[in-house]
């Protein structure tokens, strides 16, 4: 019989396109994106910090998210280029370099708790005798390598002040957190940190030496793999929520971290140039280093 005059009972038909559904259905659920976080903290506590984020985006978006974690800069940076991580959380270094290498720009900016897309590097000591930046020649300085609060903007500070790399003793950690704890213990004298940070030890026996000019803040950066309706969705949820003037949004946002729980905007177009000036500087440190 030939092939043309084969028939195909309706039922088996029937079959076949309700497995085709149930297939496109159960590959559409299994699409999810991934998040990471620039690792200015340990891991243990952006899963902490950062988990109850992904739950908001995971209710609001209509998409699947995962938290992903990294043990350092350039792992990150080189996944988010290739693809293989959606979207960070970035601060500027970080930002501008993996805009420089593969033209990923910011979604969102988060908000300080001032309303605005800015933040300050502090540099913190534990010795009561020092008083200015240039009375930290020849003392234990921590720096978490890369970042712009704790490494590139301290260094600018030191150097402006006539104190150069050369001059301090470098003690690099593996975070923010860390830092703090080198303080606290001894293990360095001074060292620089994003201002929140400061803040919740400039009480615990750590002074401010110098605070930095205002920065560009962390942003939500996407990776250009991230579909544009995921983009969308992202942006949607998060731009609604206005923790600083709504009581429910606050109480959305209680349990998240400090750097994104005021909420976010999008990028003016200063943003970016402004980003990209920060990477200048720590161009110019990297090859002083």
């Amino acid at each position: 019989m030939p092939m043309s005059a084969v028939k195909v009972p309706a039922a088996v038909i029937q079959l076949c396109l309700v497995l085709l559904l149930l297939s496109s259905v159960s590959a559409a659920a299994s699409t999810h994106y991934t998040f990471a976080v620039i690792p200015f903290y340990t891991p243990e506590k952006i899963w902490t910090l950062y988990s109850p984020f992904i739950d908001y985006l995971n209710k609001t978006t209509g998409d699947t998210w995962e938290l992903k974690l990294y043990q350092n800069h350039e792992a990150l940076i080189n996944d988010i280029c290739s693809g293989k991580l959606s979207l960070a959380l970035l601060g500027p270094v970080p930002l501008g370099r993996v805009n420089a290498k593969c033209g990923v720009k910011p979604l969102l900016v988060a908000l300080g708790n001032d309303g605005k897309p800015s933040y300050h590097s502090v540099i913190l000591t534990n010795d009561p005798t020092v008083k200015s930046l240039s009375s930290l020649k020849n003392k234990e300085f921590g720096f978490l390598k890369g970042s712009t609060a704790a490494h590139i903007l301290p260094a600018k500070m030191l150097g402006d002040a006539g104190v150069g790399m050369p001059d301090v003793r470098p003690v690099y950690l593996e975070s923010q957190d860390r830092i703090i704890t080198a303080l606290m213990s001894g293990d360095v004298k001074a060292a620089g940190v994003k201002e929140n940070l400061a803040a919740r030890f400039s009480k615990k026996g750590l002074s401010v030496v110098a605070t930095s000019p205002p920065l560009p803040n962390f942003a939500l950066s996407a990776s250009s793999s991230l579909p544009a309706s995921v983009r969308q969705h992202l942006v949607s949820a998060l731009v609604r929520i206005k923790p600083l003037n709504n009581s429910k949004d606050a109480k959305t946002v209680k349990n998240w971290d400090d750097e994104i729980k005021h909420g976010f905007m999008r990028p003016d177009k200063e943003y970016l140039p402004s980003v990209m000036k920060i990477l200048t500087i720590f161009r110019e440190i990297q090859h002083e280093n």
